[in-house]
């Protein structure tokens, strides 16, 4: 559906009306679905679509946000009175305006998807994973065209990467949205939550949601030839319902996701491998810097033990935090 923009006479019914945004006694519940421009579309508990203006002091509402609304006397458009209480919120900072903006709310589990091409940018990969032990979700790791790596020249990585996450317990799941293989394994794992799939531009996330639902639900673009980066083709984060009560939000491919707005111990925890050494680390106040004398965690890289692509990442994410606080 095209946006719609409020008329003048829509403008002042809203304006004449504000004066009962604060009687909330008749305002009805909703889940947001996207962001439409000057929009907001939301899902009524009877299942039906409504597009809403909002207050401006509110803050940001987004894709899988829980909200109160009033309907409006002559106007075929709502009002968002209040977002209900978050369980959670996925983030992604600004590193020039210091800022941030919040991309979805209320999610189980966080789908990060890679590909064959574009080969996966390996930081990003713990970024996520931070990411979601900071909102406390499940993370599943996604390979998505499987199709392309017989042929891949950066098999090396590839296989790399699976043997590391699943050495480390966590869920990753080899697919082709295009040619459908291993697609039943994800669906199991989406049942009965809200998922959101994040990943960089490229990884055929679009494709993976029209395989999923089996029809064209979303724009899917290419690759760059230029730079093997993906093209943009979703602009906002949009809720979709796979069934009754499964959701998954699409976000927008992204060239850099920063997790800045956390801090030394935020990022540490979330490298679960480092923090079952934190405490045999000989001072009390170490850095985990390499070559540190007496760090426990440095001598579990020397032996193999922790990942030193891993150890390179951290540090990374380490010295990102600290170039944005200066």
């Amino acid at each position: 559906m095209a946006k719609r923009n409020l008329t003048k006479q829509q403008l002042r019914n809203i304006k004449e009306h504000k004066a009962s945004y604060d009687d909330l006694s008749h305002a009805l519940s909703a889940l947001v679905i996207s962001h439409r421009g000057k929009l907001i579309e939301l899902e009524s508990q009877t299942g039906e679509i409504i597009f809403c203006q909002y207050r401006q002091n509110l803050g940001a509402i987004v894709a899988g946000d829980n909200v109160l609304y009033l309907l409006q006397d002559n106007s075929e458009y709502g009002v968002i009175c209040q977002i209900l209480p978050r369980s959670n919120v996925l983030i992604r900072p600004s590193k020039l305006a210091h800022n941030h903006k919040t991309m979805a709310a209320n999610i189980d589990q966080l789908i990060i998807m890679l590909a064959v091409n574009p080969p996966p940018i390996e930081h990003y990969i713990d970024r996520y994973l931070v990411a979601a032990h900071h909102m406390n979700v499940k993370p599943i790791i996604v390979l998505n065209k499987m199709d392309l790596f017989d042929d891949a020249d950066n098999k090396v990585q590839l296989e790399a990467i699976i043997h590391l996450y699943r050495g480390l317990d966590y869920e990753l799941i080899t697919c082709s949205a295009l040619c459908h293989k291993n697609l039943q394994a994800l669906k199991t794992l989406l049942q009965h939550k809200t998922s959101i799939i994040v990943g960089q531009s490229g990884v055929g996330k679009s494709e993976m949601l029209n395989a999923l639902f089996g029809t064209n639900i979303t724009l899917t673009g290419e690759i760059s030839e230029q730079n093997s980066r993906g093209k943009h083709t979703t602009t906002s984060a949009r809720l979709f319902h796979l069934d009754q009560d499964t959701n998954i939000i699409d976000s927008p491919g992204i060239r850099e996701f920063g997790i800045w707005h956390l801090d030394k111990a935020d990022i540490f925890a979330g490298f679960k491998e480092f923090t079952q050494l934190e405490n045999e680390c000989k001072f009390r106040n170490c850095e985990h810097i390499e070559n540190t004398k007496g760090c426990a965690i440095n001598e579990a890289v020397a032996a193999d033990r922790i990942s030193k692509q891993r150890f390179i990442n951290y540090h990374r994410l380490i010295h990102e935090y600290l170039d944005y606080k200066n």
